[in-house]
């Protein structure tokens, strides 16, 4: 009886240290995730294209839940308004001092950092889309309060048609149907091999894709709907 009580004071040992050992290791990666998304500050010495950007430090920064028309790399053309939304955040953040404030998720498959980012009071997510440079990019896991803000500047920028809305809203893909998904926020043409894999309860439909965007909902990458500069 004495050999057995040893034995299985042993175990509950064991399995107490076991237990002690899983807790110390959740609380670091609690502490450590938390540590990750402080916010921090940096100077900004090179801006990449109209969301991206690069500290003095060499940490790149992907500005959250906006997106803007992209540069064209390996012989691709640019999109449409990628240079201008480029110098519009070069003119507004280059050689100053931005504090950044991480999401939840951290960074991205990229190994950039993507974050809030604030010029002094300013919040510059907001800016570039309230001057038409970028348009609200839903994500589940980012501030709904924040993607609330860039939802409201998007809609004030295409009632004012600013930036590139004045040319994207006169496209012919802008005024036809298109369907979204509930879940993920991201719209498809109406009869695309696509639009028809989203799950009935998920599916919203729309009138016009202008319609879509003012609910908060974007092209899927996938549509390539985005004009070329040369188109």
């Amino acid at each position: 009886m004495l050999i057995r009580f040893y034995k299985n004071h042993d175990k509950q040992n064991g399995a107490n240290r076991s237990s002690v050992l899983f807790f110390c290791v959740v609380v670091c990666i609690c502490l450590f995730s938390a540590l990750n998304c402080e916010a921090f500050e940096g100077k900004v010495k090179h801006v990449i294209d109209g969301d991206t950007f690069v500290l003095e430090n060499n940490e790149t920064i992907r500005i959250a839940s906006i997106d803007t028309p992209e540069v064209g790399r390996e012989g691709k053309p640019d999109q449409y308004y990628a240079k201008e939304s480029s110098e519009i955040l070069k003119e507004l953040l280059l050689n100053k001092v931005v504090r950044v404030e991480p999401v939840k998720k951290g960074k991205d498959n990229y190994g950039r950092t993507i974050g809030w980012v604030y010029l002094d009071n300013s919040f510059v997510n907001e800016i570039m889309v309230e001057k038409g440079a970028a348009f609200f990019y839903f994500h589940p896991y980012n501030d709904s309060a924040k993607q609330d803000l860039l939802l409201q500047a998007q809609r004030k920028a295409m009632s004012e048609v600013k930036g590139f809305w004045r040319k994207i809203s006169s496209l012919k893909d802008f005024n036809i149907k298109w369907v979204g998904n509930m879940r993920s926020r991201r719209c498809f043409r109406v009869g695309s091999n696509f639009s028809v894999t989203i799950m009935n309860r998920n599916k919203v439909r729309f009138s016009t894709l202008g319609e879509a965007f003012m609910e908060g909902y974007t092209p899927a990458r996938a549509s390539k709907f985005w004009p070329n500069v040369t188109q």
